[in-house]
């Protein structure tokens, strides 16, 4: 049943989320103020303090983040994105299809390996680059980088956050995850270049002058500081490293990205208050009030209210695997799936208990969380990263785009992994 503290922590979530798709103020102001609304609220109720909403932020993600943006700020001084603009371009002769589905697909199996925001901070700069390049806008390139980077990461045991935290959960090994998710997740990928290819028809057109200016540019001249290149080539290869050998090691995400940064800035040496005038602050605050939000939500109770209603809807396991699928989904696409999904993992360790097989239902929650976090850029951190970075652009990524060209692919995919899971139920269980 809810309560007063339920009803007031839904209410400013739900006021942010809808400021938030209106734009006419900066997301980064509503979320603070949202947060700010949150915590003072939950404070004086006695259910959210001040130590609960600074533990609700997730520092890992920020520090990956920040880690990234610092080795990619100076790495766009050098003139590689620039370099690899002109090479694609070249590559797909002009034409933004071919682009699209290159650079989809590199995201794509990247993201099998590294996790996605990473992923989305190296291409997204070459795909703005490109873009521009060959006229046009980049916002169907980007959004689909974004979607493919999402269904990509459900593939692996590391591809994605949640997956981590449900293989612990579940005691499902790297193996099982390759073996159950990775078919769904590279139909999916199929699926979603293929719709991409309908709805973007009228906007991915090959103009035929840039195509000729293309072809006689040089990318080599691209090329700034070939010295500087090197020593952030050196600093990625070591960051590539450790995330594929994190198994080993067992450091965190964060603490590799930061180890990146720190490498780059004591190979190049550059001026601190140039680079870190370039970093995205705006991205990690809203980030940080975004976790604060959602945490406050969490704390109130209504997660765990509404996780156990699933338990109540039915007792069949087919359609308790689709409950958890499309509940999964509605709620990633709308709030982050990292406390949706420990809000979750309980929840199905009682059903457990009562005598369930839940491998299919933790299959379910893996699949819903991660195409789920394509229905809206807020879904997933990749996705506020290409807001962040689109709005330096003459394209700015607006929410009607995203329902257009990325809220589609979603629903299709997780549709057409629903039916799969239901053909093969055997084979998850």
């Amino acid at each position: 049943m809810l309560n007063i503290n339920m009803v007031v922590s839904l209410i400013i979530f739900v006021i942010s989320f809808v400021f938030f798709v209106y734009g006419k103020i900066h997301r980064c102001i509503v979320a603070l103020v949202g947060a700010t609304l949150m915590v003072v609220f939950g404070d004086l109720r006695g259910f959210y303090t001040q130590q609960q909403a600074l533990e609700a932020i997730d520092f890992d993600t920020l520090g990956l983040l920040f880690g990234m943006m610092t080795i990619v700020v100076i790495l766009r001084k050098t003139g590689f994105f620039r370099y690899l603009a002109i090479k694609g371009a070249k590559f797909a002769k002009g034409d933004p299809w071919k682009l699209m589905v290159a650079l989809g697909l590199i995201t794509a199996f990247v993201s099998m390996i590294i996790d996605n925001v990473t992923t989305v901070l190296l291409v997204a700069p070459v795909t703005l680059l490109v873009s521009d390049i060959l006229g046009i806008t980049a916002i169907p390139i980007l959004i689909e980088e974004v979607v493919l980077s999402n269904i990509g990461g459900v593939g692996t045991l590391v591809g994605d956050p949640p997956n981590i935290m449900i293989s612990s959960a579940s005691t499902f090994s790297f193996n099982d995850f390759l073996i159950h998710l990775m078919p769904i997740s590279l139909i999916a990928i199929g699926i979603s270049l293929l719709i991409s290819r309908f709805l973007c028809s009228s906007c991915l057109v090959r103009k035929e002058e840039r195509v000729r200016e293309i072809l006689k540019m040089n990318e080599w001249d691209a090329i700034r500081e070939k010295a500087m290149l090197l020593k952030c080539i050196i600093a990625l290869i070591i960051v590539v490293v450790l995330f594929v050998t994190e198994e080993i090691h067992h450091l965190r995400s964060s603490f590799i990205a930061l180890i990146g940064a720190t490498i780059t800035l004591i190979l190049v040496r550059p001026d601190p208050k140039e680079v870190f005038s370039q970093i995205e602050w705006p991205v990690l605050l809203f980030f940080a009030a975004l976790f604060v939000i959602v945490g406050g939500v969490d704390q109130a109770g209504f997660l765990k209210i509404l996780a156990n209603g699933i338990n109540r809807v039915s007792s069949n396991p087919v359609e308790l695997t689709l409950i958890v699928i499309w509940l999964s989904f509605v709620l990633s696409s709308l709030i982050d799936n990292v406390p949706y999904t420990a809000a979750m993992i309980p929840i199905i360790k009682h059903i457990a208990a009562l005598g369930v097989n839940t491998s299919p239902i933790w299959w379910a929650l893996a699949i819903g969380v991660g195409f789920g976090g394509n229905g809206t850029p807020l879904g997933s951190s990749a996705g506020v990263v290409a807001m962040g970075l689109a709005e330096r652009t003459k394209y700015p990524l607006t929410f009607g785009q995203w329902l257009k060209y990325g809220s589609i692919p979603a629903l299709v995919t997780t549709g057409v992994a629903s039916v799969l899971m239901v053909i093969g139920f055997e084979w998850f269980s």
